[in-house]
């Protein structure tokens, strides 16, 4: 059998071939003078930012830069407690019939106000308001019957509604309630002696002249037609009604404390059939009283 030679490697043939090969190799390594250096990594330009982006930017920097200082909000309800003197003109008119004008325009002084308004929670509008108000009402002759007394009358109210603020200078209230009104005659034969109770509705307009000064307008309606505790000689009572109006100005003394100035005309309406206080056995007429009512009022309000 014929062998075949294998060739035989030598350390001597690997370390010539070494040798000839590093020229060669040292040559492809090195850079090539001739060739310009290659440019840097350059980012790719981005599309300029619109007007939106900047002014999110410019806000997202000033809110962590400039820190947020809560500020208190004025309660837009005047709440708080008022205590008033209240004095006024009374004009009276009783008339059976006749056309009977208002007369008896006397200037009661020992009169009193106290009215208290809540807000139920200051996340809601829902407010409440408790009022009374009285005092001294006299009066003077208005024909042989009815001879005049130094009489006294009481009302109170019992209100239940919502206030809204419109504008940063406007606030309007709203509500719904009881009232209840009690007028005592001494002596006999002077104001009838009546009382009467019912339903009201009124609203309250609020202005912001200025920083500590507030204008009010207020107007009342309400029906009373069932009376208690009223003279036997009265008759029935087939109408009773009530108007209020009041513009009051609001001062800002201290921050817990209001003066209050206004004027309130109230004007009271009854009348009765079948009444038998003329002396007539068999009545035919019906009898008219009305009051017209103009008042002052002047208290100090603390604020809640």
């Amino acid at each position: 059998m014929t062998k075949i030679a294998r060739p035989t490697w030598h350390f001597s043939t690997a370390l010539w071939l070494a040798l000839a090969l590093a020229p060669a190799a040292s040559a492809l390594a090195a850079p090539d003078p001739a060739q310009p250096p290659p440019a840097p990594d350059v980012a790719t330009p981005q599309a300029p930012k619109t007007s939106d982006e900047h002014a999110q930017i410019q806000a997202h920097s000033y809110a962590e830069d400039v820190p947020e200082t809560p500020i208190v909000v004025p309660n837009p309800v005047p709440t708080g407690f008022l205590l008033a003197w209240k004095p006024m003109l009374l004009s009276v008119r009783l008339d059976t019939g006749s056309g009977q004008k208002f007369g008896s325009d006397k200037w009661q002084t020992a009169r009193v106000l106290a009215r208290f308004t809540y807000q139920l929670h200051n996340s809601i509008p829902f407010v409440g308001r408790l009022e009374v108000e009285g005092g001294q009402f006299k009066t003077d002759n208005q024909n042989s019957v009815f001879n005049g007394s130094i009489g006294t009358d009481f009302t109170g109210r019992a209100m239940f509604g919502v206030a809204n603020r419109l504008t940063s200078g406007l606030t309007v209230l709203a509500t719904v309630g009881a009232i209840s009104r009690y007028q005592y005659g001494r002596p006999r034969g002077g104001i009838p002696n009546i009382g009467v109770l019912g339903a009201l509705s009124n609203m309250e307009l609020e202005f912001r002249l200025f920083p500590i000064i507030t204008l009010s307008l207020f107007a009342e309606v309400a029906l009373t037609p069932f009376p208690f505790v009223a003279q036997s000689n009265l008759g029935e009572l087939s109408d009773a009604t009530e108007f209020r109006g009041r513009i009051q100005f609001s001062v800002d003394l201290f921050r817990d404390v209001a003066l209050d100035v206004g004027y309130d005309f109230t004007r009271w309406h009854t009348s009765f059939t079948g009444s038998t206080i003329l002396g007539n056995p068999n009545p035919d007429q019906a009898l008219l009283f009305e009051d017209r009512e103009h008042a002052i009022a002047l208290g100090v309000r603390w604020k809640l």
